[in-house]
């Protein structure tokens, strides 16, 4: 899926040192020709930014 077609309640998925962690989408936003994409996981909530035609596996 492509960042520019992420919604809010979106679930992703990334693994990490073999373990498959999800983030839930809380908010995205586009900021010029990138997106700010706000996460929640177990870990806590993050944002990153990433360009419009980049690539996210979703569930």
């Amino acid at each position: 899926m492509k960042i520019q077609e992420l919604k809010q309640g979106d679930l992703i998925t990334q693994q990490i040192d073999n373990l498959i962690v999800s983030f839930k989408v809380l908010s995205i936003k586009q900021i010029g020709r990138r997106f700010q994409v706000t996460f929640s996981s177990a870990s806590g909530i993050e944002t990153a930014s990433y360009q419009a035609d980049a690539l996210i596996t979703s569930i």
